[in-house]
């Protein structure tokens, strides 16, 4: 994955991992994400639930990434007036699903 920073915030990053703080650049950016998502966790479920709702994620997986069961996504998608995929339709949903799994 390849990711555009300004030459600021690389340098900030850089710094970070040079202090011994994060073993690599990467680790930076997965701890923000975490404390983004923690500061601001409206922005995970938008995340989980339009990747749920494109067919890009299965309800297992999107429970799992909420941290809930699949009862309770369930609910979450109910109350977001997203529409359940309760098994696969075609040959074709089978396989993404299976991708996606």
């Amino acid at each position: 994955m390849q990711v555009k920073v300004d030459q600021a915030t690389l340098r900030q990053i850089r710094q970070l991992v040079e202090a011994g703080l994060y073993p690599d650049e990467e680790a930076v950016l997965r701890s923000a994400l975490r404390s983004l998502y923690m500061v601001h966790p409206e922005l995970k479920l938008k995340v989980i639930t339009k990747a749920y709702e494109s067919g890009k994620i299965s309800l297992g997986k999107a429970a799992e990434l909420m941290g809930v069961s699949q009862e309770e996504m369930k609910e979450i998608l109910r109350e977001k007036g997203i529409k359940l995929h309760l098994g696969p339709q075609t040959i074709e949903e089978l396989r993404r699903d299976a991708e996606n799994a």
